[in-house]
């Protein structure tokens, strides 16, 4: 079978895609989180293919998705991540593990109460492939 074609086809539509960006989005991920030097890595297709299942089409990603974002600029406990996202604690627990499981975000002592969260050093190498795809849901 030729891929060639309909690889190049899919690469087409989604620059296309990405040149008509999303209207009525409420946040562009892309402008909050410019590369200073504007060089583009390379990302891992695997790494992409999770996020899109962890927050694009599995249920409760929107909230992992907010999860990520808040601890890329501040590494916080469960609780403290509760009260500035207006989750239920129990609830952002629950996204905590299911992102610790596919080594999205890490933390220090995952036994202690007052655990701090940090996203994982492959979430932050990829980190592009996370604005891109919050940039295509057009959702925060």
């Amino acid at each position: 079978m030729n891929y060639s074609n309909s690889d190049s086809t899919r690469k087409k539509d989604e620059d296309e895609d990405d040149k008509k960006g999303i209207e009525g989005s409420k946040t562009n991920y892309s402008d909050k989180k410019n590369n200073p030097t504007n060089e583009t890595k390379p990302i891992d297709p695997r790494f992409k293919r999770l996020l899109w299942y962890m927050i694009g089409s599995a249920r409760g990603g929107i909230n992992r998705a907010r999860i990520i974002d808040f601890l890329t600029d501040n590494p916080s406990n469960a609780n403290q991540l509760s009260n500035q996202l207006k989750l239920d604690y129990k609830t952002v627990i629950h996204h905590l593990n299911v992102l610790k499981k596919n080594s999205l975000v890490i933390t220090d002592n995952e036994e202690s109460y007052g655990a701090t969260y940090f996203i994982s050093p492959l979430m932050e190498k990829n980190y592009p492939a996370f604005v891109e795809i919050m940039d295509r849901i057009g959702k925060k």
